[in-house]
């Protein structure tokens, strides 16, 4: 028997302004975040995290 992955939370179109003011980047940045990673919402979570270090 295989387990099933958790299903991961996918970032909907609708939702982007939002999330992209919650984390500090504009909609631009988060739309190019999205053309290279994927929608998962983890993933972007984590590369937005990585750019506010970088600009530190």
């Amino acid at each position: 028997m295989t387990k099933k992955q958790p299903k991961r939370e996918v970032l909907d179109v609708h939702e982007e302004p939002v999330f992209a003011v919650e984390n500090g980047i504009t909609p631009e940045q988060l739309r190019d975040l999205i053309r290279t990673l994927g929608s998962d919402r983890e993933t972007l979570v984590s590369a937005v995290q990585a750019l506010r270090l970088k600009r530190l």
